[in-house]
């Protein structure tokens, strides 16, 4: 089980994140977390964090914010790894290959039948469904969604322009 703690968070305007620095055991590791995952805050140029702080007292693994309009938030280490760490356990990539596995496992489809179906090879099919690796074959991977009967969508939204 992983254990990240908060060692430095730093908002970068001109990108419109956040830019943390977590720290497991002795090992560092920066991630950019986007500022789009505070659905309910608008934090932008125009509101601005006033105030980030780490809470000691959580063994440094949560932080809250104040922004300029006076809302207020409060995020946990984990929620970090969620949405930058393809590794993470939880992430969404690595949830959709557990819930695939078990989908096949059930079927009882052998690797090359769905090797086939995807035009690639069973080895290949394999390494999709492995889990905690940042996979490249995106693209097969969501195939092999649709064929276990998965739907899986994405909601862009456009950037205003100042």
């Amino acid at each position: 089980m992983r254990n990240p703690k908060f060692k430095a968070i730093k908002p970068n305007y001109q990108k419109n994140v956040l830019e943390i620095t977590l720290v497991e055991g002795r090992k560092a590791k920066k991630y950019s977390l986007p500022f789009a995952v505070f659905r309910d805050q608008k934090i932008s140029s125009k509101n601005r964090f006033s105030s980030i702080t780490v809470d000691r007292e959580l063994g440094s693994q949560a932080a809250s914010f104040v922004l300029e309009d006076g809302s207020k938030g409060d995020f946990p280490a984990d929620l970090v790894l969620y949405y930058c760490d393809p590794t993470y356990d939880w992430s969404p990539i690595n949830q959709l290959k557990r819930a695939l596995k078990d989908r096949l496992a059930k079927s009882k489809l052998s690797v090359r039948v769905v090797a086939d179906a995807l035009n690639t090879s069973p080895s290949q099919v394999m390494r999709l469904l492995q889990e905690n690796r940042a996979s490249k074959q995106i693209a097969q991977l969501f195939q092999l969604a649709e064929l276990a009967g998965y739907e899986i969508t994405f909601n862009l939204k456009k950037k205003k322009v100042a």
